[in-house]
């Protein structure tokens, strides 16, 4: 999300429920669409976009499921359908604890749960498959192996009858619908490398799959998620290690590729994590400041607050940095969304006093576009241009959106950078999310109350913010950073 001159995240505002009473589907419908035309910033946009006649249609549709839904989340996803048919994020609608508990009991609550269908299981122990892979030792299939994921941890081994095909067997779970010795996948190598056969669920129910091992050294299996070799014990690429760690970080960290370039992983631009990136960049600088190329993975964030980059922006700066602001639907509803916010800083307080100034200002005047400053851009030129990093790549791809999408839009007025990967999510045309609950307390609604001066010229939320370098599928994932250092570097 993105915040003018609030240096904290935006906390979601829950207005007071009524007593409880049975959830009404098409109540919540009614209450959602008339909410949602009133104080959303996006829903003209949409509709202008789309026609009046497309949203009458989709609005009349929704209604009539509505109105034929009677369980609470069935109505849900009909009124999730309704809202997407707008965009992708700062949006949604879930029920909320007091309307899950207005549900009654289902008339087959108390029966018996259906029986699971029974596995097939292949007698295998841990031991017996050690002795098996040393006795193979180089002629091992690369599948073969001890492989763990989640809760399950698995060895696969040829089946006696056909040397293509495979089974993944249960050596230990912590769900208890598995035993050892039960089946938990059956695979056929295919004549291009690949897997395919039939994966068994959590309960036991059987699903088509595709496998296939990533990376040089085969110890990792993409499965319905990545499985990692365990046994035999694998020897990991750098490119393998590096991928491995950037994604199960959840902290910011920075690692030296070679003499001319430094890899920074940041996993989440979140308000909390703005600390641990600041404390990352200071114990850093010297080396980022000594150093011909800078890497910046965001791959997989999850937005936050615009404070969290701002330590990156002097690495990046070669001249003014332009960035257009946003203005905010003036409504009741609104107005009491910013005075809510004064209260949760303090009335008192800077951000407060901001706070309720917007407040009283969208009272004196509903129905119209509220402009934050005299003019809707802004220009940063408060730093001096580094001589050192010269180049910096920034890693993104499709789990990035909002402040993530801020952040690569800032950065790219820069010469020194280049975007690398996929197009993003595109959830940054309207921001600042309130949330709101139904008159019966059954339902929380989240809509936007701000807009981009971008708009309607330079839309973000239809394809999202385009890489400069489109990483092809001919690239593996775990191998984008090196491509990267290696298009840095010249080599």
């Amino acid at each position: 999300m993105q915040c003018t001159r609030i240096t904290l995240p935006f906390a979601f505002l829950l207005a007071a429920g009524s007593s409880a009473q049975p959830c009404d589907c098409p109540s919540a419908f009614n209450w959602m669409v008339s909410t949602f035309e009133g104080n959303d910033a996006g829903f003209q946009l949409v509709v202008d976009r789309k026609g009046m006649p497309e949203y009458t249609k989709h609005t009349e549709a929704m209604r009539s499921r509505a109105e034929q839904s009677g369980d609470l989340m069935a109505c849900t996803e009909v009124l999730n359908e309704w809202l997407h048919w707008f965009r992708k994020g700062h949006i949604g609608i879930g029920p909320t604890e007091q309307g899950q508990a207005a549900v009654p009991p289902s008339a087959g609550s108390a029966a018996q749960p259906t029986a699971m269908p029974v596995a097939r299981s292949v007698k295998l122990s841990e031991a017996d498959l050690v002795k098996r892979l040393q006795k193979a030792g180089s002629a091992r299939h690369p599948l073969e192996g001890v492989w763990t994921m989640g809760p399950y941890r698995v060895g696969i081994v040829r089946q006696a009858k056909d040397a293509s095909r495979f089974d993944a067997v249960i050596l230990a779970s912590e769900n208890r619908n598995w035993r050892p010795g039960e089946v938990k996948a059956e695979l056929q190598q295919q004549a291009n490398g690949r897997f395919t056969g039939t994966f068994y669920m959590g309960d036991h129910s059987p699903e088509p799959v595709e496998a296939s091992l990533l990376g040089g050294s085969g110890s990792m299996l993409q499965m319905r998620g990545v499985w990692m070799r365990q046994l035999p014990e694998p020897a990991f690429s750098q490119a393998e290690r590096i991928h491995l760690r950037a994604m199960d970080a959840e902290q910011p960290f920075l690692e030296r590729l070679g003499e001319r370039t430094l890899y920074l992983r940041i996993p989440s631009f979140a308000f909390e994590q703005k600390p641990l990136i600041d404390s990352v960049l200071d114990a850093n600088d010297a080396l980022i400041r000594g150093t011909e190329n800078l890497i910046i993975d965001i791959r997989y964030g999850t937005g936050g607050s615009d404070a969290s980059y701002s330590g990156l922006i002097p690495y990046l700066y070669t001249g003014p940095m332009r960035s257009v602001g946003v203005k905010l639907r003036s409504t009741e509803l609104n107005a009491a969304g910013y005075e809510a916010y004064a209260d949760m800083f303090g009335r008192d307080t800077e951000n407060g006093r901001w706070c309720m100034d917007v407040s009283t200002r969208m009272r004196a005047a509903p129905g119209t576009w509220l402009e934050l400053n005299e003019q809707p851009w802004s220009v940063d030129s408060a730093h001096t241009v580094l001589p050192l990093p010269q180049r910096v790549g920034i890693i993104c791809n499709e789990g990035n959106g909002s402040t993530d999408e801020q952040f690569l839009l800032e950065a790219r007025t820069s010469a020194k950078v280049k975007l690398f990967g996929w197009p993003t999510k595109g959830v940054l045309d309207v921001s600042n999310m309130r949330r709101v609950t139904s008159p019966d307390g059954c339902y929380e609604l989240g809509y936007s109350m701000s807009m981009s001066h971008r708009l309607p010229r330079m839309p973000v939320d239809v394809m999202g913010i385009q890489p400069d370098h489109y990483l092809d599928e001919g690239i593996p994932a775990m191998e984008w950073v090196g491509y990267v250092q290696r298009v840095l570097e010249g080599r």
